[in-house]
């Protein structure tokens, strides 16, 4: 029974892809290393390029990951890190307007009640969720895995060979109502740094500290230097 859902689920998305046609505005089309011109920019690197949504079969379960620009490979997690290079759709729109990003944490999505989540993959009982964060200097892109209606996982991303975990994040809303005007383009790699200091901002008291030390010496220093 399990099988014949799952194999549902891909017809229905091989429906929506054929010949590039589009159910409502979005769709998943094949990937072989070159974006579409219509790709979906869900993040954004350290070099300042855009950082894809992806989705790939592993296991018989649809699993969402990231792409970078001009990269032939797919990362995902499932229970560990992976790149995959084969059997890639990537998530494309040609209204970007209609999609949105919402601040919450992982223990809170399920509280979501006026909004439309969008999923972005399928596995048996659990419900999978697009979401991003910044996180050592970039906008990256992975799942949020929510067990029925019982709880949600954090944020899952992957970088290299391992995977991180985000209890804040922004999940992907789909919104059809949105217009044009309403739409903000993904940031710049300038502004990622500095939302990523900000969003940072709970910094260590090992770091106040230490400020505190350098702060010190340096009026010490400026004491010294005017007896001298």
């Amino acid at each position: 029974m399990n099988f014949l859902r799952m194999l549902l689920f891909v017809l229905l998305i091989g429906l929506a892809t054929v010949n590039g046609s589009f159910i409502e505005d979005y769709c998943w089309r094949d990937y072989n290393g070159i974006a579409p011109f219509d790709a979906f920019k869900a993040g954004i690197d350290r070099d300042g390029k855009p950082i894809y949504i992806g989705q790939v079969l592993f296991q018989n379960k649809l699993i969402p990951g990231k792409i970078h620009e001009n990269a032939n490979a797919i990362h995902i997690e499932f229970y560990r890190a992976y790149t995959i290079n084969e059997t890639i759709k990537i998530l494309c729109t040609q209204h970007p307007e209609h999609f949105e990003w919402f601040p919450i944490r992982h223990d809170q999505v399920l509280l979501i009640k006026d909004k439309h989540i969008f999923e972005g993959g399928y596995q048996n009982n659990v419900t999978t969720y697009i979401g991003r964060a910044y996180w050592r200097g970039q906008l990256t892109v992975g799942k949020v895995a929510c067990v029925r209606e019982h709880y949600c996982l954090k944020l899952t991303t992957v970088e290299g060979r391992r995977f991180y975990q985000h209890s804040e994040f922004e999940i992907l809303i789909y919104n059809p109502n949105n217009k044009q005007e309403d739409f903000a383009v993904t940031p710049s790699v300038e502004s990622v740094t500095t939302k990523t200091l900000i969003h940072q901002g709970s910094l260590s008291w090992l770091w106040y500290f230490s400020l505190a030390v350098i702060v010190f010496l340096i009026l010490i220093v400026i004491k010294i230097v005017r007896r001298c």
